[in-house]
This record gives C-alpha cells, sequence and structure tokens, in this order.
C-alpha cells in the first residue's frame, strides 16, 4: 500500500479527502469523550437490554456505518480517528487487533479494504492499495 501524510485544518478537510465510491466504513477503536471523566449515558447490552443513566469513561470501540454515518461522526470533531474504507460490508469475524502483524495488511486487501485514514490531531496519514488515488491527493496537498 501507498501511503501519504499530509496537515488538515479540520475533519471538514478531512471529510473532501475521503473516497465516496466506498460505502463500507469501519472506524476502528472510536472514542466518544476524549477527556478522562465520567459522563452520562445508556447502553444496549447484547439481549437488547437497555441500562439507562450510567456513567462511562475510557470507553472504546468499533463502529460499522456508511458514508452518511461517517460524515456524522466527522461532525463532532474528534481528534483521533482509525477510519478504514470497504468495497463490501465488514464480516463479523474481522477483528483488527488479533490479526496477526506479518499479514495484516494482506487480510484486509482480501476482506475488501480500498483505503486507511488515520488522523491525528492536525495529520492525515492516508494508505491505499490505489496509487492514483494517493497521487491525485498529494497534487493537490503540496
Amino acid at each position: 500500500m501507498k501511503e501519504i501524510t499530509i496537515n488538515i485544518d479540520s475533519n471538514r478537510e478531512l471529510w473532501s479527502i475521503i473516497d465516496k465510491n466506498f460505502n463500507h466504513i469501519l472506524i476502528h477503536k472510536f472514542m466518544p469523550s476524549e477527556a478522562l471523566e465520567w459522563w452520562l449515558t445508556d447502553i444496549r447490552l447484547k439481549n437488547n437490554e437497555k441500562i439507562s443513566n450510567v456513567k462511562v469513561r475510557n470507553m472504546t470501540f468499533d463502529v460499522l456505518t456508511d458514508l452518511n454515518g461517517l460524515k456524522k461522526f466527522l461532525d463532532q470533531n474528534t481528534n483521533q480517528l482509525r477510519i478504514y474504507q470497504f468495497d463490501k460490508p465488514v464480516a463479523n469475524t474481522l477483528a483488527l487487533d488479533f490479526l496477526p502483524e506479518k499479514n495484516r495488511e494482506q487480510i484486509l486487501l482480501q476482506n475488501g479494504l480500498k483505503h486507511f485514514y488515520f488522523c491525528n490531531f492536525e495529520f492525515l496519514t492516508i494508505a491505499s492499495a490505489d496509487k492514483h488515488f494517493i497521487n491525485n491527493i498529494e497534487s493537490k496537498h503540496i
């Protein structure tokens, strides 16, 4: 995969770079609250039971969504996001944390990965198997 790192001013700029041709999005280790503080929420359990008014912190989870959902997450101006963009639905068995490092990239590509975006505050790293996609971004940000 070809990779580039650029500076961005906002998540709005990140949205302008996202490839709108692929609608299957995995946000890995999403953290809804970056501060080490307790916040009040409701939690829905696997059996669909809802537990209301609990305080949580340091919660991270993977999110499957589409481009419309991604736009809503980006509108929250989260400072750190790991966005994987696929050309097909993400398999239930694809758990990024458990992929062997030596063939992680190959497994992701076999599962339809097209692009990876890592937003770390004002730095955006983009990796893609499509070198033209990266070259196009590079030509606009030099």
